[in-house]
Protein backbone atom coordinates (compact mmCIF):
# COMPACT_ATOMS: atom_id res chain seq x y z
CA UNK A 1 0.00 0.00 0.00
CA UNK A 2 1.35 3.50 -0.50
CA UNK A 3 0.08 5.93 1.58
CA UNK A 4 1.73 8.72 0.15
CA UNK A 5 -0.35 8.42 -2.80
CA UNK A 6 -3.97 7.39 -1.53
CA UNK A 7 -3.37 10.86 0.84
CA UNK A 8 -2.35 12.70 -1.92
CA UNK A 9 -5.54 11.37 -4.35
CA UNK A 10 -7.67 12.11 -1.09
CA UNK A 11 -6.84 15.46 -0.47
CA UNK A 12 -7.20 16.69 -4.14
CA UNK A 13 -10.65 15.60 -4.23
CA UNK A 14 -11.90 17.85 -1.45
CA UNK A 15 -9.39 20.34 -2.11
CA UNK A 16 -9.73 23.79 -4.13
CA UNK A 17 -12.98 24.72 -3.45
CA UNK A 18 -14.20 22.43 -6.32
CA UNK A 19 -16.53 18.74 -6.26
CA UNK A 20 -16.72 15.61 -7.78
CA UNK A 21 -19.59 14.96 -10.49
CA UNK A 22 -21.07 11.50 -10.02
CA UNK A 23 -21.69 9.98 -13.34
CA UNK A 24 -21.87 6.70 -12.22
CA UNK A 25 -25.89 5.77 -12.80
CA UNK A 26 -26.23 1.94 -14.11
CA UNK A 27 -28.04 1.30 -16.81
CA UNK A 28 -31.48 0.50 -15.47
CA UNK A 29 -31.09 3.67 -13.48
CA UNK A 30 -30.13 5.91 -16.58
CA UNK A 31 -33.36 4.14 -18.51
CA UNK A 32 -35.57 5.77 -15.62
CA UNK A 33 -33.99 9.42 -15.94
CA UNK A 34 -34.07 8.79 -19.79
CA UNK A 35 -37.38 7.92 -19.86
CA UNK A 36 -38.98 10.74 -18.09
CA UNK A 37 -37.52 13.09 -20.28
CA UNK A 38 -38.65 10.54 -23.25
CA UNK A 39 -35.48 9.62 -24.57
CA UNK A 40 -34.31 6.57 -25.75
CA UNK A 41 -32.04 4.94 -23.70
CA UNK A 42 -29.42 3.40 -26.41
CA UNK A 43 -26.35 3.10 -25.56
CA UNK A 44 -25.16 6.17 -28.03
CA UNK A 45 -27.92 8.60 -26.68
CA UNK A 46 -25.92 7.74 -23.28
CA UNK A 47 -22.54 8.36 -24.64
CA UNK A 48 -23.73 11.64 -26.59
CA UNK A 49 -25.07 12.18 -23.19
CA UNK A 50 -22.43 11.57 -21.06
CA UNK A 51 -19.85 13.53 -23.41
CA UNK A 52 -21.78 16.80 -22.34
CA UNK A 53 -20.59 16.02 -18.88
CA UNK A 54 -17.07 15.31 -19.37
CA UNK A 55 -15.96 17.53 -22.35
CA UNK A 56 -17.27 20.76 -21.50
CA UNK A 57 -15.26 23.35 -21.82
CA UNK A 58 -14.78 24.81 -18.12
CA UNK A 59 -15.61 21.75 -16.21
CA UNK A 60 -11.80 22.00 -14.86
CA UNK A 61 -12.83 24.59 -12.94
CA UNK A 62 -15.35 23.28 -10.90
CA UNK A 63 -14.33 19.26 -10.08
CA UNK A 64 -11.41 17.19 -9.00
CA UNK A 65 -13.19 14.44 -10.39
CA UNK A 66 -15.75 12.25 -12.09
CA UNK A 67 -17.57 8.63 -11.04
CA UNK A 68 -17.90 6.74 -14.13
CA UNK A 69 -19.79 3.44 -14.23
CA UNK A 70 -18.28 0.87 -16.05
CA UNK A 71 -19.77 1.54 -19.22
CA UNK A 72 -18.75 5.07 -19.34
CA UNK A 73 -15.45 4.32 -18.67
CA UNK A 74 -14.81 2.85 -21.84
CA UNK A 75 -16.71 4.96 -23.66
CA UNK A 76 -15.26 8.13 -25.75
CA UNK A 77 -15.96 11.64 -27.43
CA UNK A 78 -17.24 11.86 -30.88
CA UNK A 79 -13.99 11.92 -31.94
CA UNK A 80 -12.43 8.87 -30.51
CA UNK A 81 -10.94 9.81 -27.18
CA UNK A 82 -12.03 7.90 -23.96
CA UNK A 83 -13.67 10.29 -21.85
CA UNK A 84 -11.56 8.89 -18.46
CA UNK A 85 -8.19 10.68 -20.93
CA UNK A 86 -10.23 13.69 -21.49
CA UNK A 87 -10.57 13.75 -17.69
CA UNK A 88 -6.81 13.14 -17.20
CA UNK A 89 -6.14 16.25 -19.79
CA UNK A 90 -7.61 18.60 -17.68
CA UNK A 91 -6.04 17.26 -14.69
CA UNK A 92 -9.01 15.83 -13.32
CA UNK A 93 -9.40 12.59 -11.22
CA UNK A 94 -11.16 9.31 -13.10
CA UNK A 95 -13.36 7.26 -10.69
CA UNK A 96 -15.22 4.55 -10.66
CA UNK A 97 -18.43 2.54 -9.14
CA UNK A 98 -17.42 -1.16 -8.33
CA UNK A 99 -20.51 -2.68 -6.38
CA UNK A 100 -22.62 -4.63 -8.35
CA UNK A 101 -25.61 -3.02 -6.28
CA UNK A 102 -27.85 -4.53 -3.84
CA UNK A 103 -30.09 -7.95 -2.63
CA UNK A 104 -32.06 -8.34 -0.19
CA UNK A 105 -30.66 -9.68 3.66
CA UNK A 106 -31.87 -13.11 3.88
CA UNK A 107 -34.20 -13.26 6.95
CA UNK A 108 -34.15 -8.97 7.24
CA UNK A 109 -37.55 -7.92 5.55
CA UNK A 110 -36.57 -4.65 3.26
CA UNK A 111 -33.22 -4.43 4.42
CA UNK A 112 -30.46 -4.67 1.79
CA UNK A 113 -26.84 -5.33 1.21
CA UNK A 114 -24.66 -4.25 -1.13
CA UNK A 115 -22.97 -7.41 -3.43
CA UNK A 116 -19.66 -7.60 -5.70
CA UNK A 117 -16.68 -7.85 -3.26
CA UNK A 118 -15.51 -11.72 -4.58
CA UNK A 119 -14.63 -10.34 -7.90
CA UNK A 120 -13.46 -7.14 -6.24
CA UNK A 121 -9.80 -7.52 -6.37
CA UNK A 122 -9.54 -8.41 -9.86
CA UNK A 123 -11.98 -6.00 -11.01
CA UNK A 124 -9.95 -2.86 -9.22
CA UNK A 125 -6.52 -4.07 -10.31
CA UNK A 126 -7.75 -3.31 -13.90
CA UNK A 127 -9.42 -0.23 -13.18
CA UNK A 128 -6.47 0.83 -11.43
CA UNK A 129 -4.59 -0.20 -14.67
CA UNK A 130 -6.34 1.60 -16.86
CA UNK A 131 -6.27 4.81 -14.67
CA UNK A 132 -8.48 4.68 -12.10
CA UNK A 133 -7.69 6.99 -9.15
CA UNK A 134 -10.67 6.54 -6.94
CA UNK A 135 -13.80 4.49 -6.69
CA UNK A 136 -16.83 4.00 -5.00
CA UNK A 137 -18.97 1.20 -3.33
CA UNK A 138 -22.84 2.37 -2.30
CA UNK A 139 -24.86 0.67 0.12
CA UNK A 140 -27.79 1.69 1.55
CA UNK A 141 -29.87 2.06 5.33
CA UNK A 142 -33.44 2.20 4.89
CA UNK A 143 -35.34 4.04 7.97
CA UNK A 144 -38.61 2.42 8.90
CA UNK A 145 -40.81 0.56 11.75
CA UNK A 146 -38.14 -1.76 13.30
CA UNK A 147 -35.27 -1.17 10.79
CA UNK A 148 -32.22 -0.46 10.35
CA UNK A 149 -31.48 -3.42 12.28
CA UNK A 150 -28.05 -3.69 14.05
CA UNK A 151 -27.34 -7.20 11.57
CA UNK A 152 -28.17 -4.79 8.39
CA UNK A 153 -25.97 -1.95 9.56
CA UNK A 154 -23.21 -4.38 10.51
CA UNK A 155 -23.38 -6.74 7.30
CA UNK A 156 -23.14 -3.58 5.22
CA UNK A 157 -19.79 -1.53 7.14
CA UNK A 158 -18.16 -4.86 6.86
CA UNK A 159 -18.65 -4.96 3.21
CA UNK A 160 -17.65 -1.41 2.59
CA UNK A 161 -14.85 -1.92 5.13
CA UNK A 162 -13.41 -4.96 3.08
CA UNK A 163 -14.15 -2.78 -0.22
CA UNK A 164 -11.88 0.19 1.16
CA UNK A 165 -8.96 -2.38 2.21
CA UNK A 166 -9.17 -3.98 -0.98
CA UNK A 167 -9.24 -0.81 -3.07
CA UNK A 168 -6.15 0.67 -1.11
CA UNK A 169 -4.00 -2.00 -1.91
CA UNK A 170 -4.52 -1.95 -5.31
CA UNK A 171 -3.88 1.78 -5.28
CA UNK A 172 -7.28 3.36 -5.57
CA UNK A 173 -8.71 5.75 -3.11
CA UNK A 174 -11.97 4.19 -1.93
CA UNK A 175 -14.84 6.04 -1.69
CA UNK A 176 -16.75 4.51 1.35
CA UNK A 177 -21.08 5.25 0.83
CA UNK A 178 -23.42 4.11 3.72
CA UNK A 179 -26.51 5.93 2.58
CA UNK A 180 -29.34 6.80 4.65
CA UNK A 181 -32.34 6.85 2.47
CA UNK A 182 -34.85 10.12 2.37
CA UNK A 183 -37.56 7.59 1.24
CA UNK A 184 -39.89 6.99 4.52
CA UNK A 185 -41.74 9.11 6.50
CA UNK A 186 -39.18 9.07 9.71
CA UNK A 187 -38.38 12.33 11.72
CA UNK A 188 -34.54 14.53 11.28
CA UNK A 189 -33.99 13.09 15.11
CA UNK A 190 -34.28 9.37 13.98
CA UNK A 191 -32.34 10.42 10.49
CA UNK A 192 -29.71 11.58 13.17
CA UNK A 193 -29.63 9.02 15.78
CA UNK A 194 -29.43 6.07 12.68
CA UNK A 195 -26.60 8.06 10.86
CA UNK A 196 -24.34 8.68 13.76
CA UNK A 197 -24.95 4.80 14.72
CA UNK A 198 -24.02 3.82 11.45
CA UNK A 199 -20.77 6.11 10.94
CA UNK A 200 -19.68 4.78 14.30
CA UNK A 201 -19.78 0.95 13.63
CA UNK A 202 -18.74 1.95 10.24
CA UNK A 203 -15.37 3.39 11.67
CA UNK A 204 -14.62 0.91 14.10
CA UNK A 205 -14.88 -1.54 11.26
CA UNK A 206 -12.75 0.28 8.99
CA UNK A 207 -10.11 0.32 11.67
CA UNK A 208 -10.49 -3.37 12.28
CA UNK A 209 -9.45 -4.11 8.40
CA UNK A 210 -6.27 -1.45 8.85
CA UNK A 211 -7.62 0.55 6.10
CA UNK A 212 -5.93 3.58 6.08
CA UNK A 213 -8.03 6.58 6.60
CA UNK A 214 -6.34 9.40 5.62
CA UNK A 215 -6.29 7.81 2.44
CA UNK A 216 -10.39 7.14 1.95
CA UNK A 217 -13.31 9.66 1.55
CA UNK A 218 -16.65 9.35 3.23
CA UNK A 219 -19.35 9.78 0.73
CA UNK A 220 -22.45 10.60 2.97
CA UNK A 221 -26.19 11.55 2.92
CA UNK A 222 -27.90 14.59 5.15
CA UNK A 223 -29.43 14.30 8.11
CA UNK A 224 -33.28 15.01 6.80
CA UNK A 225 -36.54 14.26 7.97
CA UNK A 226 -38.10 10.95 5.69
CA UNK A 227 -39.02 12.31 1.92
CA UNK A 228 -42.73 10.92 2.85
CA UNK A 229 -42.75 12.70 6.52
CA UNK A 230 -44.56 15.91 6.02
CA UNK A 231 -41.78 17.63 7.93
CA UNK A 232 -40.75 20.31 6.34
CA UNK A 233 -36.81 20.38 5.24
CA UNK A 234 -35.14 23.41 7.34
CA UNK A 235 -32.06 24.03 6.18
CA UNK A 236 -30.40 25.51 9.29
CA UNK A 237 -31.50 22.53 11.13
CA UNK A 238 -30.18 19.71 8.87
CA UNK A 239 -26.79 21.40 8.79
CA UNK A 240 -26.85 21.35 12.71
CA UNK A 241 -27.83 17.99 12.84
CA UNK A 242 -25.25 16.64 9.95
CA UNK A 243 -22.34 18.62 11.08
CA UNK A 244 -22.88 17.43 15.26
CA UNK A 245 -23.15 14.23 13.61
CA UNK A 246 -20.00 13.90 11.50
CA UNK A 247 -17.83 15.70 14.12
CA UNK A 248 -18.57 13.06 17.08
CA UNK A 249 -18.35 10.02 14.54
CA UNK A 250 -16.01 10.94 11.48
CA UNK A 251 -11.93 10.69 12.82
CA UNK A 252 -10.20 13.71 11.77
CA UNK A 253 -7.76 12.21 9.91
CA UNK A 254 -10.01 10.86 7.58
CA UNK A 255 -9.38 11.99 4.36
CA UNK A 256 -12.56 13.65 3.46
CA UNK A 257 -16.27 14.00 3.38
CA UNK A 258 -18.20 14.16 0.18
CA UNK A 259 -22.05 14.64 0.43
CA UNK A 260 -24.59 13.07 -1.82
CA UNK A 261 -27.72 15.06 -2.51
CA UNK A 262 -29.94 11.79 -2.66
CA UNK A 263 -33.21 12.86 -3.90
CA UNK A 264 -33.30 16.16 -2.66
CA UNK A 265 -33.93 18.99 -5.10
CA UNK A 266 -31.07 21.33 -6.56
CA UNK A 267 -31.67 23.90 -4.25
CA UNK A 268 -32.59 22.18 -0.98
CA UNK A 269 -28.60 20.08 -2.04
CA UNK A 270 -26.95 23.62 -2.73
CA UNK A 271 -28.33 25.70 0.19
CA UNK A 272 -27.90 22.50 2.69
CA UNK A 273 -24.32 22.19 1.90
CA UNK A 274 -23.50 25.41 1.73
CA UNK A 275 -25.18 25.71 5.45
CA UNK A 276 -23.00 22.89 6.61
CA UNK A 277 -19.68 24.53 5.03
CA UNK A 278 -20.30 27.84 6.70
CA UNK A 279 -20.10 25.88 10.22
CA UNK A 280 -16.25 25.10 9.23
CA UNK A 281 -13.59 25.36 9.45
CA UNK A 282 -14.77 21.32 9.78
CA UNK A 283 -11.38 19.12 9.96
CA UNK A 284 -11.55 17.25 7.27
CA UNK A 285 -12.26 18.90 3.61
CA UNK A 286 -15.45 18.75 2.91
CA UNK A 287 -17.39 18.99 -0.83
CA UNK A 288 -20.27 17.65 -2.92
CA UNK A 289 -20.60 14.44 -4.91
CA UNK A 290 -23.51 15.59 -6.58
CA UNK A 291 -25.35 13.58 -9.29
CA UNK A 292 -28.90 14.48 -9.95
CA UNK A 293 -28.75 17.77 -7.91
CA UNK A 294 -26.64 18.86 -11.33
CA UNK A 295 -27.66 17.09 -14.07
CA UNK A 296 -31.36 16.79 -13.79
CA UNK A 297 -31.92 20.71 -15.55
CA UNK A 298 -29.32 19.45 -17.85
CA UNK A 299 -30.67 16.33 -19.06
CA UNK A 300 -34.17 18.29 -19.49
CA UNK A 301 -32.75 20.57 -21.82
CA UNK A 302 -30.87 18.29 -23.84
CA UNK A 303 -33.83 16.29 -24.40
CA UNK A 304 -35.62 19.27 -25.83
CA UNK A 305 -33.10 19.61 -28.14
CA UNK A 306 -32.18 23.22 -26.71
CA UNK A 307 -29.47 25.30 -27.83
CA UNK A 308 -26.93 25.03 -25.26
CA UNK A 309 -27.40 22.58 -21.93
CA UNK A 310 -23.75 22.94 -21.55
CA UNK A 311 -24.58 26.66 -20.31
CA UNK A 312 -27.01 24.78 -17.68
CA UNK A 313 -24.70 22.45 -16.57
CA UNK A 314 -21.37 25.01 -15.64
CA UNK A 315 -24.13 27.18 -13.93
CA UNK A 316 -25.03 24.45 -12.15
CA UNK A 317 -21.14 23.50 -11.11
CA UNK A 318 -20.73 26.72 -10.41
CA UNK A 319 -23.92 26.67 -7.48
CA UNK A 320 -22.39 23.24 -6.07
CA UNK A 321 -18.91 24.70 -5.84
CA UNK A 322 -20.16 27.98 -4.22
CA UNK A 323 -22.02 25.71 -1.92
CA UNK A 324 -19.00 23.48 -1.11
CA UNK A 325 -17.06 26.90 0.18
CA UNK A 326 -20.12 28.53 1.99
CA UNK A 327 -20.38 30.92 -0.25
CA UNK A 328 -23.84 30.36 -2.38
CA UNK A 329 -26.39 33.74 -3.06
CA UNK A 330 -28.63 31.84 -1.98
CA UNK A 331 -31.78 34.27 -2.29
CA UNK A 332 -30.04 34.13 -5.60
CA UNK A 333 -31.92 30.61 -6.58
CA UNK A 334 -35.35 31.62 -6.75
CA UNK A 335 -34.76 33.94 -9.14
CA UNK A 336 -32.87 31.70 -11.47
CA UNK A 337 -33.81 29.67 -13.85
CA UNK A 338 -31.05 27.15 -14.27
CA UNK A 339 -31.92 25.32 -11.10
CA UNK A 340 -34.21 22.78 -10.77
CA UNK A 341 -36.48 22.97 -8.33
CA UNK A 342 -38.62 20.30 -8.64
CA UNK A 343 -38.18 16.66 -7.65
CA UNK A 344 -34.93 14.86 -9.30
CA UNK A 345 -36.06 12.75 -11.87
Amino acid sequence: MDKARLEETAKKMVADGKGILAADESTPSCKKRFDAVDIECTEENRRRYRQILVSTNGVEKYLNGVIFYEETFEQSTSDGQLFREVLEDMDILPGIKVDMGLVDLPGFAGEKVSRGLDSLPERIEEFAKNGARFAKWRSVIKIADGIPTDECIGANTFVLSRYARICQDAGVVPMVEPEILFEGEHSPERCEEVMAKTLEILFQTMRAFRVHLPGAILKTSMVLPGKQSGIEINHDDVAERTVRVLREKVPEELGGVVFLSGGQTSKDAFINLNKIAQKGPHPWGVTFSYSRAIQDPVLKAWAAHEDSPWKLYLKQLESASEARSGELDEHALDKDDFVSHGQDL
